[in-house]
């Protein structure tokens, strides 16, 4: 899903699914939308090696928010309620937001391309937001102090957009200097 605007609403359906299904105890439901939103999105990709980069990048984007979610939970920054829990230290849930977060910088959010210091900027301030919003929703806790842990979240997505836009930035030149090579080889 390249067209910015599926893109967009594709998301929300996904991150909804994602927050609203572990509040509700049901914390598969978001995990199975964003795989089904990530098979569109690679099917978009018209080459092989494009698509094999970026499901690449996917599978970094969830391994370090797995690792970073984890570093939250275990610092008690992050806890979820009984309902909410399937994985340890962080939730599968979480990771399909970061794969989420990774495949729409393709989409919707191709406009951070080359834009660190805004991804930066993005991420210091939605970061925190997206985090407040699954609190509110009863996906998740925040602690030991909201100020604490919204610092703590900002600075973890200072540092993680501007990653995520670099990877996906890797990703594309890898494949866009790897499919020229195939078209030069023929």
């Amino acid at each position: 899903m390249n067209h910015p605007i599926l893109s967009f609403a594709a998301f929300y359906a996904c991150w909804f699914a994602c927050i609203d299904g572990a509040a509700r105890g049901l914390p598969w439901l978001g995990p199975t939308a964003v795989a089904v939103y990530v098979a569109f999105y690679l099917r978009t990709i018209p080459s092989g090696a494009a698509r094999s980069r970026q499901a690449w990048l996917l599978a970094l984007a969830g391994g370090a928010g797995y690792a970073a979610d984890s570093v939250l939970v275990l610092s008690g920054v992050l806890r979820f309620p009984a309902q909410a829990v399937l994985g340890w230290p962080s939730t599968i849930w979480m990771v399909a937001l970061w794969v989420l977060q990774a495949a729409v910088l393709g989409g919707a959010m191709s406009w951070l391309r080359d834009r660190f210091v805004l991804a930066a900027a993005l991420g210091a301030a939605g970061g925190p937001l997206a985090y407040l919003a699954g609190e509110r929703m009863g996906a998740a806790l925040l602690g030991p102090t909201r100020t604490a842990a919204v610092v703590a979240i900002a600075a973890l997505w200072t540092v993680a957009m501007p990653v995520l836009v670099w990877m996906d930035r890797r990703a594309r030149a890898g494949a866009e200097s790897r499919t020229a090579d195939e078209r030069f080889a023929q």
